[in-house]
């Protein structure tokens, strides 16, 4: 085929490099675009850096099934390139008895979904292991754990390069045509001095996160279910004290599970960092300024479950941005389409993948790639 490039991968977040090193690996010849001057500005790097377990989701939604293999892969991803990570463990603790039955229901969900290792721990348990907290008990998961994002991108971005992957930084879509006479695309890409080069590609891959909805548009594809908002979650640190827990400690989720509650993370330093919490408003624009007249909601509802606190221990430290869908229902999925129905073949769109989208990003660039090779079996 005399095309530049098998597929065009547009954002090079988590994703965008996930995508990019497992089309690669597979022999595709791929061009990474980026609008940043380097990898993983964005969601990628703003977040809580767990490797979730796949608890909440709903069984046979795309964030559960991509969760749960996501994990895996990545474990495994992290002890062969040597990314920083910890098996650490959580616990999702209830602060009274309604919450403890909450959790049973959650330990029910989860089975069916297929995650069988969660256990319900007692008081006591939870206290040998974390005096810290006060609970009436919890539910454990012994596979939740944390990593380096940033680690984990290098090695991403480092191994696609070697299979021969290209990136062009500070470079966006201008527009993108039909070649009726290839099947490909002729997409136009501006880059920094506001040069614009054609290339023909077989294939797109819009990874770019808080701004997919806008690629997706202007690549052609017009879908009112793409819309996504920006969603911010703020972060506090807490002063000086390392080793203060040994694992993440997560609250109870409050139904409609738009945000799982301030809880503990651990940072590979072992220091404690909280959030995030859910910014109701949406953002015009990306601002990652930490707002800090949340912090006394911070402060309330950490007291709960961690009663020793000092408030003047609290200190802001960063925010991050959620790619939220703008349609907001009881649950809303990761959206992973390709867009054949569009009259755009071979064109795949990511959208609202937020959070478990760092643990999914290399079952999503493995379940994309399946998705194109089952249509165009010459893969």
């Amino acid at each position: 085929n005399n095309m530049d490039f098998d597929f065009l991968v547009i954002g090079a977040g988590v994703v965008g490099l996930a995508t990019a090193e497992y089309f690669s690996r597979n022999n595709l010849r791929i061009l990474v675009i980026e609008k940043e001057n380097k990898i993983g500005t964005g969601v990628s790097s703003r977040n809580s850096e767990v490797i979730h377990a796949g608890i909440y989701y709903p069984k046979d939604s795309l964030k559960s099934k991509l969760c749960l293999r996501g994990k895996a892969l990545l474990y495994e991803w992290c002890r062969n390139n040597k990314v920083s990570h910890l098996k650490l463990g959580k616990f999702v603790i209830a602060t009274n008895d309604d919450e403890f039955e909450r959790l049973q229901t959650i330990q029910a969900n989860a089975l069916k979904s297929g995650l069988e290792e969660l256990s319900l721990v007692s008081k006591e348990k939870i206290l040998m292991e974390e005096p810290n907290i006060f609970c009436v008990g919890g539910l454990y998961s012994p596979t939740t754990g944390i990593l380096s994002a940033h680690e984990l991108m290098d090695s991403l971005f480092h191994k696609a390069l070697f299979y021969g992957a290209d990136f062009l930084f500070n470079s966006s879509i201008q527009s993108v045509v039909k070649n009726s006479r290839s099947d490909g695309y002729l997409v136009q890409i501006k880059d920094s001095t506001s040069e614009v080069t054609e290339i023909e590609v077989g294939g797109i891959v819009n990874c770019a996160g808080l701004y997919a909805d806008q690629v997706a548009d202007r690549i052609g594809i017009h879908n009112e279910e793409y819309k996504q908002k920006f969603i911010k979650g703020n972060y506090f640190r807490l002063k000086g004290k390392k080793e203060l827990f040994k694992h993440l400690i997560y609250p109870v989720p409050m139904p409609k599970l738009h945000g799982l509650g301030v809880h503990v993370t651990i940072d590979l330093n072992r220091g404690v960092r909280f959030g995030p919490d859910v910014e109701k408003d949406s953002l015009e624009k990306e601002n990652y300024d930490v707002n800090e007249s949340r912090k006394d909601d911070f402060f309330k509802a950490i007291k709960k479950y961690f009663p020793s606190i000092n408030y003047d221990d609290l200190m802001p430290d960063m925010a991050g941005i959620r790619p939220r869908l703008a349609a907001d229902k009881e649950f809303n999925d990761f959206i992973i389409s390709e867009e054949e129905k569009s009259s755009f073949p071979n064109v795949i769109n990511c959208i609202g993948i937020e959070s478990p989208g760092l643990t999914s990003s290399l079952a999503i660039a493995e379940y994309i790639y399946n998705m194109i090779s089952s249509k165009n079996n010459s893969l």
